[in-house]
């Protein structure tokens, strides 16, 4: 009896798993715990953050990529570049070949975009990241240059330049670009001034580690400036153009500039706001 129900009912072979079956398996494990394993290094970097003021590590690529010859001459009259030492040089082309690689450079009412201009405008915004890791700016693809001034169609008004998030594009006077460039306008940079803009506004809208970092830390300063003695005192010493009291956004870019253009000065009378714009930007470099 008990062989006929064997042979009426034989014992089924359980399907072992096909590799198919097997290679997913390994691909949905490691994607899970890649996710666990990345949202438990992002909430140590933030803490460490709270405490250090800055990030694990700023400079970490792959493959290091290379200015053509003829764009990376433009380096060697940088100032800023050549204060670095070997492996930050190395890192700076490295972020200027990306930039211009990923940017797009449009001339208008004429005016022609050549390597050097491209390399003015991309060196400006590599020195201002070079302190944070994430140094491409999302909201910031498109370089537009005029010759002068130019109408605004946003604003409706005339310009000298302007950051338009929502076409990702930085609008600029090639002239006053310049002479800000040169240090000839007084101490005001208007790439320093507009570029400080894209990046506020990323920090607005991102969440990595650079944009927590800058974001915090402008909240931070916003706290400090709370203070009628403070505020007193720097309208006093003037340090900071008339400008930069049009509104929060415009004050963080005119305190950039003063940052980026006289950091000595700035250190000496502000030490504190020094300090917040350095663990803003995690731009170290002037106390080296």
């Amino acid at each position: 009896m008990n062989s006929l129900i064997l042979y009426i009912f034989p014992f089924e072979e359980v399907p072992s798993n096909s590799l198919f079956q097997t290679v997913i398996g390994v691909f949905v494990t490691v994607g899970i715990v890649s996710i666990c394993v990345y949202y438990v290094l992002r909430y140590l970097e933030s803490v460490y953050v709270k405490h250090k003021k800055k990030p694990y590590f700023i400079h970490f690529y792959p493959v290091i990529k290379k200015l053509p010859t003829h764009l990376k001459l433009f380096l060697k009259e940088n100032e800023f570049y050549l204060s670095l030492d070997k492996n930050q040089k190395k890192y700076f082309e490295h972020r200027a070949a990306q930039f211009i690689e990923e940017t797009r450079f449009v001339g208008r009412e004429g005016l022609v975009v050549d390597g050097f201009m491209r390399m003015q405008i991309t060196m400006m915004v590599t020195q201002l990241t070079f302190g944070m890791r994430h140094y491409l700016l999302e909201y910031l693809n498109t370089i537009i240059l005029y010759p002068e001034s130019f109408y605004s169609i946003l604003n409706k008004t005339e310009n000298i330049g302007e950051f338009n998030p929502r076409s990702k594009a930085l609008a600029l006077s090639w002239k006053h670009f310049q002479r800000g460039n040169l240090h000839q306008d007084k101490g005001k940079s208007l790439g320093i001034h507009e570029i400080t803009h894209a990046i506020h506004y990323n920090s607005i809208k991102n969440n990595d580690i650079s944009s927590e970092i800058f974001y915090d830390t402008f909240l931070q300063l916003e706290e400090y400036l709370g203070s009628k003695e403070i505020r007193k005192k720097i309208v006093d010493t003037k340090i900071l153009r008339d400008y930069a009291y049009t509104d929060k956004f415009e004050f963080i870019a005119v305190l950039v500039e003063v940052f980026m253009e006289s950091p000595a000065e700035l250190k000496q009378k502000f030490p504190e706001i020094y300090l917040y714009v350095m663990q803003m930007l995690n731009f170290r470099y002037f106390e080296d």
